[in-house]
């Protein structure tokens, strides 16, 4: 078991917590969280992953096909004893107490949780699951939880950057015979693949910016991976980072050979990006 971090209940509440947010809630993990899941227990997506059919339209669903049809990643959840749920990563304790076995490396919307931003305010989500007065936001450091509020805006930007490209390729694929979600794995974890050498690269003081900048298009509902080329500073930590994720998400994409047949070429990375923007009228 992963020893949870020497905090007092104060600044984490959720070292005093029975674990709501592990039963009552789908866990939504961006694909970073799977590629980091994956790599630190050695085992395949599907051993703790399922996929949700949904209807409504969101960034972060995926087809397989040109049909209506479109998936988003979930966390298995456990069925206990007495019938209840709860994530499959949750440890039950004794005297009730759950914990998480996979702290260090948890998804990014559980480091976040229950902290949102209202404009550049951090605050508590109203309708968390946590007990009554757990969070007190006066006792907690806010800079420390702003940066986990900017690096989740960014994680599943990078998400919802791959899917829009993936996608815009499914739109043109006759209707699948059969559910075949392994290109869409495969192609997810070649994206991160690439992306943690050029995480590597970054210098670690680097990142703290790099969140801050990636915050002030979030905070208008923007995806700056779908910026127009000449809007990019490439000189800078930001604008190198960018454009290395477009490259990592396109190379992936070109590998993957999802392309018509009698196509002489893979398109670039200008012609992907642009046709993922003419498609979303950006």
């Amino acid at each position: 078991m992963t020893n949870a971090p020497r905090e007092s209940v104060g600044q984490n509440p959720c070292l005093n917590c029975p674990g709501h947010c592990c039963s009552q809630n789908l866990i939504n993990p961006c694909g970073g969280d799977v590629w980091a899941i994956v790599r630190q227990l050695h085992i395949h997506p599907t051993d703790f992953l399922g996929l949700a059919e949904l209807g409504e339209k969101s960034s972060y669903n995926f087809s397989i096909d040109s049909s209506e049809k479109a998936y988003c990643l979930v966390l298995t959840m456990k069925e206990l004893p007495d019938g209840s749920r709860r994530c499959i990563f949750a440890l039950d304790l004794p005297n009730s107490v759950v914990r998480c076995g996979i702290y260090p490396f948890r998804p990014i919307a559980c480091r976040a949780y229950p902290l949102a931003f209202d404009g550049e305010e951090v605050f508590v989500k109203p309708w968390a699951l946590c007990p009554d007065g757990a969070w007190d936001i006066g006792q907690l450091d806010l800079s420390h939880w702003r940066e986990e509020l900017e690096r989740h805006d960014m994680e599943f930007s990078i998400y919802a950057f791959l899917i829009a490209i993936w996608n815009t390729e499914m739109r043109k694929q006759p209707k699948a015979e059969k559910l075949d979600f392994r290109p869409f794995f495969n192609f997810m974890f070649d994206v991160y693949r690439r992306l943690e050498l050029a995480r590597a690269a970054v210098p670690t003081g680097a990142w703290s910016g790099i969140w801050k900048q990636w915050r002030q298009f979030t905070a208008q509902g923007l995806n700056p991976l779908c910026l127009k080329t000449s809007e990019i500073v490439t000189a800078t930590s930001w604008g190198w980072w960018l454009r290395s994720i477009q490259k990592a998400v396109v190379e992936a994409y070109q590998d993957i050979r999802l392309y018509a047949i009698g196509q002489e070429k893979p398109p670039s990375l200008g012609g992907l990006v642009r046709a993922h923007l003419k498609s979303t009228g950006g």
